[in-house]
């Protein structure tokens, strides 16, 4: 039995998901941070290791992608965001805002043609071209879920009692233990 999944489908539920697991992830933090000696400071600014990011950039990060796929794939405007967070409440306003965006969207916007031309444009790397299909499968979806298991990775390390189904199904809403 032949089945599909649209563009739409294969990345803005995924990610309306794993933001809100990132909202899990930052309020078990701010707990921990109030139990531990373990400031909110150094929980945003950990990074695993020199050099790498710290948690503010993973969270930035999640956000980037979801917003540059809007512009990008569904023609959302561009929103400018600062990257300047210097707190988990700041973190879950931009978290917010970002659920905004992936919410406004319709599958209408996002799915047609699969092979049509995206171009990633950064100021850093240059520019590249994708199609639909592969900037959101190849590019969007890893790309995210990189940054969301960094920062799990992060938290789990500074102590935070995460567990593996946080990542997975903060809203409780995927397993359904029946005995």
């Amino acid at each position: 039995m032949a089945t599909s999944i649209s563009l739409y489908q294969a990345s803005v539920p995924m990610m309306i998901k794993g933001l809100r697991n990132m909202h899990l992830f930052l309020n078990k933090a701010e707990e921990f941070a109030k139990t531990k000696p373990v400031p909110e400071k150094d929980l945003i600014t950990y990074r695993l290791i020199e050099d790498m990011r710290p948690l503010t950039y993973q969270v930035q990060s999640c956000s980037d992608t979801c917003k540059h796929m809007a512009v990008r794939v569904a023609g959302y405007p561009p929103t400018k965001m600062e990257d300047n967070e210097a707190s988990m409440a700041e973190l879950h306003e931009r978290i917010d805002k970002t659920l905004k965006i992936l919410e406004s969207l319709s599958p209408s916007s996002m799915d047609g043609d699969i092979q049509r031309e995206v171009l990633m444009v950064t100021a850093s790397m240059g520019t590249f071209k994708f199609t639909a299909y592969d900037y959101i499968v190849k590019y969007c979806v890893p790309n995210f879920h990189f940054h969301l298991s960094s920062a799990y990775c992060i938290l789990r390390t500074q102590g935070v009692p995460l567990s593996a189904f946080d990542y997975l199904d903060a809203d409780k809403d995927l397993f359904h233990k029946v005995s």
